[in-house]
């Protein structure tokens, strides 16, 4: 055994005469090898005035004195290059990139890059290729001014039209709603008490946007009181009340915006005169609610609220 199995150092024989050649190029070599750092990768022609100790990564077609070492590393020395073949594993620090190179499959790659499973704080597995234990995850922009553009895009992509491309949210590891492409080019929207049993709450249409309520769809009751004549609502269902005592009058409705639906409804026991074309209403009429089976539907348009129907129920 002349020299060894891993970085090919050579060895002192048994009474070698000038023991320190053989010693001092084991040294070179080891000096090359440890704590690598590449100069340049993928090179094919010797530099003209290289460096002590710069190596460099031989490309394919290598020319002059590198001839045949298609692959090996070139580290110049004051005795001239001297070569390593590089094994796989291998871990090195690329100057030119500023960044950490493995060598596989024959070829020096970005340390990180293509790997089979990546884990920050949790172990990845064959599903969950990126595994991440963490409070808190930030995906923040390039600025113009650190050569991005402001721009910051997460791209979910799928095979097939029947695949899925969702976002699920969990509770204990078990499934409470997920939003995304769910066996269809749709957008949808589900939940489940489960985590089993989904039910689809909306879905955008991928053609035209269409919504689609799968359920159905209502607003939580506010209880607004009026002052002075105004009912400021919140919400698109409202029981209101008077500002004193059981009648009251409404000329002016604030809150919504241009679309927004609104029901009103009434109260046994009071009654509530909504005044057409005082303020902002448009109701065809004054609109009475007096019982608790009376509603009056509106739209608001602008800032004008137009009756769209008006039940009397008393």
């Amino acid at each position: 055994m002349t020299s060894t199995a891993r970085l090919d150092l050579p060895l002192i024989a048994a009474e070698q005469a000038q023991k320190h050649v053989t010693h001092n190029e084991a040294l070179l070599i080891l000096d090359a090898a440890t704590q690598l750092r590449l100069t340049a990768r993928d090179l094919t022609d010797p530099p003209e005035t290289p460096e002590p100790g710069e190596t460099f990564a031989i490309g394919t077609g290598a020319t002059a004195a590198w001839e045949g070492r298609d692959g090996q590393l070139a580290c110049w020395t004051e005795g001239g290059w001297r070569y390593l073949i590089p094994r796989t594993g291998w871990v090195a620090w690329d100057e030119t990139d500023a960044a950490p190179v493995i060598f596989e499959g024959g070829n020096w790659r970005a340390f990180l890059s293509n790997v089979s499973g990546l884990g920050i704080g949790a172990l990845p597995d064959e599903t969950n290729r990126l595994a991440v234990r963490s409070e808190a995850a930030l995906f923040t922009a390039i600025p113009d001014g650190d050569g991005g553009n402001g721009n910051l895009r997460l791209t979910l992509n799928k095979e097939t039209a029947a695949d899925s491309a969702t976002l699920i949210f969990q509770s204990g590891w078990s499934g409470r709603a997920e939003i995304g492409l769910s066996g269809n080019d749709d957008f949808a929207f589900k939940v489940s008490p489960d985590g089993e049993a989904w039910s689809t709450a909306m879905t955008l249409d991928r053609t035209d946007g269409f919504v689609r309520f799968d359920q159905m769809a209502g607003s939580t009751v506010s209880f607004p009181t009026i002052a002075s004549g105004i009912l400021a609502v919140t919400t698109s269902c409202a029981v209101p009340a008077p500002e004193t005592g059981l009648t009251d009058e409404i000329d002016t409705i604030t809150g919504g915006f241009d679309g927004a639906l609104l029901i009103l409804a009434g109260t046994a026991g009071t009654t509530l005169t909504f005044k057409d074309g005082t303020g902002n209403l448009k109701l065809g009429g004054d609109r009475v609610l007096d019982a608790f089976e009376d509603s009056l539907m509106l739209v608001r348009r602008g800032t004008d609220w137009i009756a769209l129907s008006y039940a009397d129920n008393a």
